[in-house]
């Protein structure tokens, strides 16, 4: 659009086979994600009556994982076709995307610290109360928004660096880019610490309680930090690549950072899958420890 030589597919590229992988993951989440989340959905909203704590951060997480699964026709074409959208639908859309994946993270980091008070300190945790608990819930929703207001700055339509029109990240300087990197890096590492941090305590809570079987509490915190650290540490892990590369101005090493932080990207995508059977179907099992 902004580049007489810039091709308006990814098929006209050397990265097509990446730009397939890509799409195909998308394209999983998208068909095991959407009905999943909706079910899911339709369950909660069933429950709501109960004035559960649980099931109003299960159902949030679960609109957040639905917004961002629903976006995922559009970037799949985007990354096949190229951007046919305007400049203002590339910024709401990342927007949106952003604020989402941001929501959802930190709604599974409350859990971690809302399991660990409900079952160990739940005299304390009663005292907060409805009205508290659900100024926690909004203010999950605002601070995302606030974190997330950097995205609509930086994404625009253009001609990227793999020679097709894209909605992407666009860096004034290496320093905007390393900072906006370290950003992302530290809310992971800060998620990860205290979701692993909350859940190991409440483990050995439970664990050392002689009224509980810890069995099924295990499991399940098991599968918790794996599958958050399964489909979150590849994004870190190629910002950390992509930071080398600028501080050794290696473009080669660069392009293959930045492929591998795409297909890192896809598959947290898939993370949005898994929470509804995670966390929803899990319910009655973590009402009775």
């Amino acid at each position: 659009m902004q580049q007489l030589n810039c091709s308006s597919s990814c098929q006209l590229t050397d990265d097509f086979p990446i730009c397939v992988a890509v799409c195909a993951i998308l394209g999983l989440g998208f068909v095991l994600g959407v009905p999943g989340n909706l079910s899911v959905l339709v369950i909660l909203i069933k429950r709501l009556k109960e004035n559960n704590f649980t099931i109003r951060m299960m159902l949030s997480l679960a609109v957040s994982d639905l917004l961002i699964l629903l976006q995922l026709p559009v970037w799949m074409w985007a990354v096949l076709h190229g951007w046919v959208f305007t400049s203002t639908a590339c910024k709401i859309i990342s927007y949106v995307e952003y604020w989402c994946i941001y929501c959802s993270a930190f709604c599974v980091t409350l859990m971690s610290v809302q399991r660990y008070m409900h079952v160990l300190h739940h005299h304390k945790w009663a005292k907060l109360g409805t009205r508290r608990e659900n100024g926690l819930l909004c203010g999950i929703w605002i601070l995302s928004g606030v974190f997330t207001l950097y995205a609509p700055v930086q994404r625009d339509v253009g001609c990227e660096q793999y020679g097709f029109l894209y909605c992407y990240q666009q860096f004034r300087n290496k320093t905007e880019q390393v900072a906006t990197l370290l950003f992302e890096i530290l809310l992971f590492v800060i998620c990860f610490f205290l979701l692993f941090y909350f859940y190991y305590r409440l483990y050995r809570g439970v664990n050392e309680s002689p009224f509980s079987s810890s069995n099924r509490m295990t499991k399940l915190v098991t599968r918790i930090v794996v599958a958050f650290f399964i489909f979150n540490f590849l994004v870190p892990v190629a910002n950390i690549l992509i930071i080398i590369a600028i501080f050794l101005n290696n473009q080669n090493f660069y392009k293959h950072a930045d492929l591998c932080g795409n297909v890192a990207r896809a598959l947290t995508f898939l993370n949005s899958c898994v929470n509804p059977f995670l966390y929803t179907f899990s319910l009655r099992g973590l009402q009775r420890d």
